[in-house]
């Protein structure tokens, strides 16, 4: 397969690293949804999980249409749902909002090493 675009170095890595955390964020996600008392922390918490998905999705397909080998990432067997909640009602939200500041930070370190267009909508389009 000849690329017409093929992606830099630093593409690469930034999307694999994005990968990484979109994948474990998910998981966060999937364990808060599953401890959840609240419904509209359940809305709020699936809506992003959705959000997420998504990108990993697009991540995935950029991967494939480059010949490039996916990353792992982190699945559902890297999480235990079983798991007894250990924290108080709102954490789940409050640190998602703080994932979300430090994501924020480095999607705009990621976009300037971003030269290929569709790396850089991954980046400008992502909320957390």
């Amino acid at each position: 397969m000849i690329l017409t675009n093929p992606l830099s170095v630093s593409e690469i890595g930034t999307l694999w690293q994005t990968y990484q955390e979109k994948t474990l964020i998910m998981r966060f996600l999937e364990y808060f949804i599953e401890k959840s008392d609240e419904q509209e922390a359940r809305n709020i918490l699936g809506g992003l999980w959705q959000e997420l998905n998504f990108y990993v999705k697009d991540m995935e397909e950029l991967f494939s249409d480059q010949g490039m080998v996916k990353p792992v990432g982190f699945t559902s067997a890297d999480v235990n749902l079983e798991a007894p909640k250990l924290y108080d009602n709102g954490f789940d939200i409050m640190f998602l909002r703080i994932l979300k500041e430090v994501s924020m930070g480095l999607y705009t370190l990621n976009m300037n090493m971003t030269y290929n267009k569709k790396v850089l909508s991954i980046y400008e389009d992502s909320q957390l």
